[in-house]
């Protein structure tokens, strides 16, 4: 179940949830397009992510919240960029992006149709930056946080429904190792050099496709051999032996 806009704002209003977005912040920053030519769509509750973020300073900037979260004017200051939608319906025309962000979204989503609308809402070779709970970490135990809900994912699962919606992953990484109890927070950066692969969330960019390299099942290399065999000169067929006609009566 996806939690409401109030459990959301209460969580990253706490000492713990103030820290992990901080932490989450300083991965997507780099990611995250600022240039005056940029035109990023943020998803799910990704607010606390954003904080150092100028919408003025970009071309265009929306916000979307699911209707089912809840909605809120973002940012406090100047005009609003925040609009409640369903995710799998979005108001804009094609291309209009060239990022999407998304947090507190996937797990929460019907993954297929959400990865579906946003590959038409991106420009060709857009980019997707996803912040997803990670299975094998011990943050998905944790109702307690936002993370401990909704659809975990493994990497292997994630990144095949990431390629059957046609987006190829090109950089991968895994933060939060330290379980979310107070006190034990300062075991973060030691875990996560030993064990980076149990980190609570996954963080994924992902780039859009044409489809043509990102089946699982090898479709670049099958439409390599076809073309091949296409090239190939047909094989000569046997052919009847020559028979003289009979004269006529």
């Amino acid at each position: 179940m996806r939690p409401g806009l109030d459990t959301l704002r209460a969580y990253y209003a706490d000492a713990d949830g103030r820290r992990t977005a901080r932490l989450l912040a300083q991965i997507v920053a780099p990611a995250v397009r600022t240039d005056a030519s940029a035109r990023l769509l943020a998803m799910g509750y990704p607010a606390p992510l954003l904080q150092g973020l100028d919408p003025a300073r970009v071309e265009r900037l929306c916000m979307v919240m699911p209707a089912d979260q809840g909605a809120r004017a973002w940012p406090r200051r100047g005009p609003c960029c925040a609009v409640s939608a369903r995710e799998t319906d979005l108001p804009f025309t094609e291309a209009l992006f060239d990022q999407a962000l998304l947090v507190h979204a996937l797990e929460f989503a019907d993954p297929p149709k959400l990865l579906r609308e946003l590959w038409r809402v991106l420009a060709p070779a857009g980019e997707l930056i996803l912040i997803v709970p990670n299975r094998a970490g011990v943050w998905t135990h944790f109702e307690s946080t936002p993370f401990g809900q909704g659809q975990p994912y493994g990497r292997n699962g994630l990144s095949a429904l990431l390629r059957e919606a046609m987006f190829e992953p090109v950089a991968w990484k895994t933060a939060l190792v330290a379980p979310p109890v107070r006190g034990l927070k300062w075991l973060d950066r030691p875990l996560t050099r030993l064990l980076p692969a149990l980190g609570g969330i996954h963080f994924v960019l992902a780039r859009k496709t044409d489809g043509l390299a990102v089946s699982p099942v090898g479709r670049v290399q099958r439409a390599s051999r076809a073309g091949a065999a296409a090239r190939q000169p047909a094989p000569d067929l046997p052919r009847e032996p020559h028979r003289r006609a009979p004269p006529p009566p």
